[in-house]
């Protein structure tokens, strides 16, 4: 993975993001999504599935599941809320997050619960900051996400 040193990564502005690379739009619904650095991590997404609504998350509960040619792992509630909406659309054809991961691809949208957790997450640049630490210690972590 040498050419990740170098990768610009699409991080757009106004977006929060945690570090199981779940990005998040907060507005009255928050929007979350997986990153591109994520997405990208994961490989080609063949799955995806998602927690009904109306489920109620605690922050690092699993809200969901995808799946990649080379890796299966659980979508984790970067903030605790009650799932409103899960993409349909992503969830019928998973590559969406791939190709589309702040637009088409977003996961689903909640209704945070304590507003205070937003101050767990990282803005741009910490999360910048935060993937430069990961491609620079990939060779000591064993774990992709």
């Amino acid at each position: 993975m040498q050419g990740e040193k170098n990768k610009e990564w699409n991080i757009p502005r106004g977006l929060l993001f945690d570090s199981s690379d779940c990005w998040l739009k907060i507005t009255e619904e928050t929007v979350v999504g997986l990153t591109d650095y994520g997405q990208s991590n994961i490989g080609d997404i063949i799955y995806l599935d998602f927690v009904p609504a109306g489920t109620v998350v605690r922050r690092g509960d699993r809200c969901g599941s995808i799946e990649s040619g080379k890796w299966v792992g659980s979508l984790l509630a970067p903030i605790s809320g009650i799932i409103v909406e899960t993409n349909s659309e992503a969830k019928a054809d998973p590559h969406k997050v791939n190709t589309d991961p702040f637009g088409d691809g977003w996961l689903y949208r909640m209704e945070p619960a304590d507003r205070k957790e937003i101050t767990h997450l990282m803005n741009l640049d910490a999360y910048k900051a935060w993937i430069q630490e990961r491609i620079s210690g990939k060779a000591k972590d064993a774990e992709i996400l």
